[in-house]
């Protein structure tokens, strides 16, 4: 059995497999996702004066890549996603505070309008669009937390990606800790 679709078939196909692709492409074109946090975090009735164990991370997030190839541009916008992970599995965390500032170290956005709990095993998820170049190659975030018991400090990182051409890019970078402003 021999199958001939000659070219009104071939031609049906194309439209098909056209309009598959325009419709899997699309996008609802809503408010833009900036955090989980309305979706995650409780906001804290009574913020502790004083905590067990507190501190203020630093986490790099690159929102623009400088790409050091001549022949195509210069630099690739990404998308960021900044993970806060509270690691303890009994104790709460409260975020105090998480601000994204650019490459010249000016505010960009606040992410949180009042102190918020973060549950025990629990994460938070803070966005920067591949469209939002605010940041620049510089960009970063400043997060303070603080646990009403000794808790180990929460697992922050940022994952960067986008593309380039028909080329994917992706990375992670890590927070650090900063010492308490009495230590520097």
């Amino acid at each position: 059995m021999r199958w001939e679709v000659g070219w009104a078939g071939i031609a049906f196909a194309i439209l098909l497999f056209g309009a598959g692709l325009m419709l899997g492409s699309y996008r609802h074109a809503g408010e833009p996702i900036h955090s989980t946090v309305g979706e995650r975090l409780q906001p804290t009735a009574n913020v502790p004066s004083e905590s067990a164990t507190d501190g203020t991370i630093y986490v790099p997030v690159y929102s623009t890549l400088y790409l050091g190839v001549p022949n195509r541009a210069n630099t690739v916008d990404l998308a960021a996603t900044v993970s806060v992970r509270n690691v303890s599995s009994v104790h709460p965390i409260t975020l105090d505070w998480v601000r994204y500032y650019d490459s010249v170290g000016k505010p960009v956005r606040e992410y949180l309008d009042k102190p918020s709990t973060l549950p025990p095993m629990g994460s938070v998820e803070f966005v920067i669009q591949r469209s939002d170049i605010a940041g620049g190659p510089g960009a970063n975030f400043l997060i303070h937390w603080q646990a009403p018991a000794v808790v180990d400090e929460p697992l922050i990182e940022a994952v960067m990606v986008g593309q380039s051409g028909n080329t994917g890019i992706s990375f992670v970078s890590r927070g650090r800790a900063l010492k308490p402003a009495s230590e520097r």
